[in-house]
């Protein structure tokens, strides 16, 4: 008889057990389920957004080339010429003297070019992080 109450014990102890992990497993797939669609709608929201920048031509799409020491900015749509620099702080110069009420996104072009401007602009980024911004 011990050996048949101790088989059943240990069965309720094995449901239990299968019940605790499942209601575990539910409920962090319930929670990440709720984390993805936050984020999908942030970034739905944001990609709608720069689309409507886009179109009302708030922001400009750029195409990068090289041409020696100059990077030549182009718009990416209409092709047509917006700026020039050595390095993106002299494109951001030029391009708010143009266009002091939009913004540019580096788009497209000569890979290389835009390796170095993504670069530049990450580096400008952690400065400014690192030793704040002055108003």
């Amino acid at each position: 008889m011990e050996i048949a109450e101790f088989l059943m014990w240990l069965g309720e102890v094995a449901m239990v057990t299968a019940l605790v992990i499942m209601t575990f497993n539910l409920l962090v797939f319930w929670i990440a389920r709720g984390i993805e669609a936050r984020i999908e709608a942030g970034l739905t929201k944001e990609l709608g957004e720069i689309a409507q920048d886009l179109e009302e031509e708030k922001l400009i799409a750029l195409t990068v080339e090289v041409d020696g020491d100059q990077f030549l900015c182009y718009n990416a749509q209409s092709m047509t010429f917006v700026c020039q620099g050595r390095d993106l702080e002299e494109i951001r110069k030029r391009f708010r003297q143009r266009y002091p009420s939009k913004s540019a996104a580096i788009y497209n072009g000569d890979e290389s070019a835009v390796e170095v401007l993504k670069k530049q602009l990450k580096e400008l980024n952690e400065n400014s992080s690192s030793v704040g911004s002055a108003s």
